[in-house]
């Protein structure tokens, strides 16, 4: 980012980036300016081009997850815009990653992680603890139920609501942010995978119904803010896989719903649930 150059161009060149001095000239800003919509792809393909000639690897999976191999040591380094999540298998080979970056960018070091991207990291003996209970209140907050009575459960067993059950609900907008919201908070809560999923279904046209589906998430959310996503050390690192549908659930398109959830070990890694 480059705030002198901008600030200058735009003070002393007032009619736009080109002098009228020299009309067939323009000025050519060295560096991405900042708030920019093509800023952040520009940063991205700075610091990837700088990761992967220092021997970082992007994977397939993910284009923001970068690793480095080398000498049996092994680097992981995760982007979101500036925010950057790096461990190794040393704590030398860490040390040698965050010197590299160093001399590229002004970075600073926060330490062991503790919260990222919404995400509370508690670390023990056995592992890590994964936590939203701040992200959560925030959504009862905004949603008006943060002193609400708790549910037992994230759905009742009733059958499955109807895309045409019952009136439309009067602010569609409202209810597509909260049960946007609540899908991130899946990231470490595969118990409302199910209900969230069930929730989303309906974002298109939300009847009063529905948001009481949503209503009933955020209740059971209310008396469970301390659940999270214990990920712990295995003696073993087998991949264990379970699957499972209804059949033609759906009241509206006879579709099935399936769920999945795989764990590494003893550790559940992955989880979905969709129609």
């Amino acid at each position: 980012m480059h705030g002198d150059l901008a600030e200058q161009v735009f003070c002393h060149q007032p009619t736009g980036f080109i002098d009228q001095r020299y009309p067939n000239h323009v000025c050519r800003l060295v560096k991405s300016l900042y708030g920019l919509k093509q800023a952040p792809r520009a940063w991205f393909e700075r610091l990837g081009g700088y990761l992967r000639r220092i021997g970082f690897i992007s994977t397939g999976s993910d284009a923001s997850l970068f690793v480095f191999t080398h000498t049996g040591q092994t680097a992981y380094l995760l982007v979101y815009v500036d925010d950057i999540l790096l461990t190794a298998s040393t704590s030398d080979f860490l040390a040698h990653i965050v010197k590299l970056l160093r001399q590229e960018f002004a970075i600073k070091d926060l330490g062991d992680i503790r919260f990222f991207l919404g995400v509370q990291v508690q670390r023990d003996e056995h592992g890590f603890f994964l936590n939203q209970a701040q992200y959560a209140e925030d959504i009862l907050e905004r949603a008006g139920m943060l002193n609400c009575k708790s549910a037992p459960t994230p759905v009742d067993t009733k059958p499955k609501l109807s895309l045409t059950e019952g009136a439309l609900f009067n602010d569609p907008t409202f209810y597509r942010s909260i049960a946007g919201a609540l899908q991130y908070l899946t990231l470490t809560r595969p118990d409302l995978a199910y209900a969230v999923n069930q929730a989303c279904l309906f974002m298109h046209a939300p009847r009063e119904v529905h948001w009481g589906l949503v209503k009933r998430i955020l209740r059971y959310l209310r008396g469970t803010l301390d659940n999270g996503l214990r990920i712990s050390t295995s003696p073993t690192t087998h991949l264990t896989a379970y699957s499972d549908a209804d059949w033609a659930g759906c009241p509206d398109t006879r579709r099935s719903t399936s769920g999945y959830c795989v764990f590494l070990g003893d550790s559940l890694v992955s989880w979905s649930s969709k129609r």
